[in-house]
């Protein structure tokens, strides 16, 4: 083999350019935009400056000093400043909230171990999390007790009254059962701390406590438990003292919005955000500080190359938002309808730049979840794997188009040479892509995952990658392009984006029915089929919703709809052909089983699950939105579904659906779900009053 491509080159190397034949155009090089702007976009920007972006934003985890809450914050102040050093138009800082409430912020806190030897334990200047208690005021002296996990049962037989105590626990947990029999004051570890206590023993990870009088909460690390606990194991008797004082400070809560306007042709709008606060205690580089330094720098780059020329003004306007996470996107979006109304599409930005192979992650996008289908996804996803590919080196190129080398590599001066490691992967909420959803208006995430780092005291700019900073960028930039350019040619382009990629998720589902009826029990192969049939259908129905989604992005929306229309009886012509093949799979397997392969027919239990409708009892005024739905933030006590599927029931209990429709769906998005699991499900959320199982006859 070696020869022969030794042979070919030299061919190759004596032959005049004009008999060279130039490479096809492979899949992988090509995108919603030219080649040409792509590079273009490549060539701007900078993750450079999206680090310095960081830097200024929270160069180390600091202690707001009260007088921080009558000005706006810095992080606001770093913004506000770039976007009008950039170019961005409209820049406004707005605050939301109920007026004249107040809030707690540590100024001083020290903890120390005093005896057997004199040893400071924590300082809030120096690990700013460390304190859980943020409302703590006091100086307080007491002997230390290991309360082991924290639990009911770890207290049973030991006099806490009056101590301290040493927990494995969650901080807070530990702290209700501590005050309960008397303690002044916790040190624990909080669960997810704990989790990663091997590989980071000196993390802390945030999370507050609101403390009562003459009482206290500290963090401390699993290096600085361990070494508590030794000591208390070997019969030393350890006193602990805390001094902290916290004032309290007028509450505020306060977002930017900036804005690169559309040519005024169209009313239609796009947004990016990112979350600049996750409370005003806790602040992260890479959650989410990394987001917004790096939309900052889209913004940046896409204003500068506009005014090149290299590409077109968009006719759309673009929203950038920098808020406090869910709750600042919800305030923009109620107290601006004209926003909410024009908006159709968002790209979040929450976690984007540790570096991967340092945490061992992926850069991962977020798909809207199949209750919301939508062309934007696709958008996204040809952007990601299009910087992906051109960033790797290929192989097949080695003696051509690249040599040895990446087709055109997307790195940073001072940052990796890493392989840029991404995943597309299902629909996941908890940040602001989901407040968009909730208002009308589909949203894509991108994360970094895992990040050993999140949420903790070691969520520090040095775990950052610029060469991430710019990967990341020239996707978030070539994503907004495609959404904000606003013409029609562009949305035949996307159209067609959708159509050929939805043709490869059913091929998805395909192969995953596929091997329902591969891995079945020979008693279980008719419920098999059953489920692979469901599956292929629940994609039939997405598909067809996410073409007629890409009619918005038509000049004429009406016409818009013409447009796609035509692709919708070729899905459901695709369907039947791939269902065709899970029935002759399905007669394969019966045969190899020495069964028959009975076409399946509707159990009692399904006909009476199809008979019986769910509806959303409407929750308690004040209730607020979570990942279960309306008002809630977690399942009733009694049998709940796995954890992947919960944010989606939660999302149909709205959609006046059967019992019947409800399985089948969770089933064709995910895997199989048992009828009664469901139904037992149901059962306990109508019991505790969230909603109301009523027959189909009474409707």
């Amino acid at each position: 083999m070696k020869r022969n491509a030794w042979i070919a080159t030299l061919a190759l190397g004596t032959a005049p350019l004009s008999a060279r034949i130039a490479p096809a155009q492979e899949r992988e090089d090509r995108t919603l935009l030219t080649q040409q702007q792509m590079t273009a976009i490549i060539n701007e920007v900078s993750g450079e400056r999206a680090m310095h972006h960081v830097l200024e934003l929270v160069p180390y985890q600091r202690v707001r000093i009260p007088d921080d809450y009558t000005v706006p914050f810095r992080e606001t102040q770093v913004i506000t400043e770039y976007a009008k050093r950039y170019g961005f138009q409209n820049i406004a800082v707005e605050t939301f909230g109920p007026a004249g409430q107040m809030a707690w912020q540590p100024t001083a806190g020290e903890l120390w171990m005093t005896t057997p030897k004199l040893t400071k334990l924590s300082d809030i200047h120096d690990v700013a999390l460390a304190l859980a208690s943020l409302n703590a005021n006091g100086d307080f002296t007491a002997e230390l007790v290991d309360v082991e996990n924290g639990r009911p049962q770890d207290f049973e037989g030991k006099d806490v009254r009056g101590k301290f105590v040493l927990s494995s626990g969650s901080t807070s947990a530990t702290y209700r059962q501590a005050v309960q029999h008397g303690a002044i004051g916790v040190l624990g570890i909080s669960a997810i701390g704990y989790q990663r206590s091997i590989d980071y023993p000196t993390q802390i990870v945030s999370s507050t406590v609101q403390a009562q009088p003459g009482t206290v909460a500290w963090h401390v690390t699993p290096e600085q438990h361990n070494t508590l606990q030794a000591l208390l194991y070997r019969g030393e008797k350890i006193t602990i003292r805390s001094v902290t004082k916290s004032v309290q400070v007028p509450s505020k809560n306060e977002y930017v919005h900036a804005e690169i306007p559309g040519d005024g042709s169209t009313t239609q709008e796009v947004g990016i955000s990112c979350h600049l606060y996750e409370g005003v205690i806790k602040q992260g580089a890479n959650d989410d500080n990394s987001g917004c330094a790096l939309i900052l720098e889209v913004g940046r780059a896409y204003i500068k190359l506009i005014e090149e020329g290299k590409l077109p003004r968009p006719k759309r306007t673009i929203n950038f938002q920098f808020v406090p996470e869910i709750s600042g996107t919800n305030a923009y979006l109620t107290k601006h309808p004209d926003k909410k109304a024009a908006m159709i599409g968002t790209l979040n930005f929450d976690m984007e730049a540790i570096r991967l192979a340092m945490s061992r992650s992926f850069w991962i996008l977020q798909r809207t979840p199949d209750t919301f289908p939508s062309y934007i996804n696709d958008i996204a996803q040809s952007n990601m794997e299009y910087i992906a590919d051109i960033s790797r080196e290929r192989v097949r190129f080695r003696r051509s188009l690249s040599g040895y080398a990446p087709t055109q590599p997307v790195e940073s001066p001072r940052g990796s040479k890493d392989a840029f490691y991404i995943k597309v992967d299902k629909h996941y909420g908890a940040s602001d892509h989901v407040t968009y959803m909730q208002h009308g208006i589909p949203a894509v995430m991108f994360i970094t995952w895992p990040d050993m780092w999140y949420h903790s005291s070691e969520d520090t700019p040095d775990k950052q990658d610029p060469t991430q900073y710019k990967r990341a960028a020239a996707v978030a930039l070539g994503s907004l392009a495609a959404m904000s350019v606003g013409t029609d040619e562009m949305a035949a382009r996307i159209a067609q984006e959708n159509v050929g990629r939805g043709l490869a998720r059913m091929g998805e589902s395909h192969t995953k029915a596929m091997g329902y009826l591969a891995d079945a029990a020979t008693n279980n192969l008719q419920q098999a089929y059953k489920d692979a049939l469901v599956t292929i259908r629940h994609q039939q129905a997405i598909e067809k919703q996410v073409v007629r989604s890409a009619s918005v992005l038509w000049t004429n929306v009406a016409e818009g709809q013409k447009k796609v229309t035509p692709f919708e009886p070729l899905i459901d012509a695709r369907s039947v052909a791939l269902i065709n093949e899970i029935k002759a799979a399905y007669q394969l397997q019966a045969a190899q089983r020495g069964v028959q392969a009975t076409e399946p027919t509707q159990t009692a239990e399904e006909k009476a699950a199809s008979q019986l409708l769910v509806e959303r009892v409407p929750p308690p005024p004040n209730a607020g939105g979570g990942p279960f739905g309306p008002g809630g933030f977690g399942p009733p006590a009694g049998p709940s579904l796995p954890d992947e599927f919960n944010a989606e029931l939660g999302l149909l209990l709205d959609k006046k659906l059967t019992v019947l429709q409800i399985r089948d769906f969770l089933s064709g998005e995910f895997t199989p779900l048992p009828l009664a699991d469901v139904l037992a499900v149901l059962r306990a959320r109508e019991s505790a009053g969230q909603i109301r199982l009523v027959p189909v006859s009474a409707k």
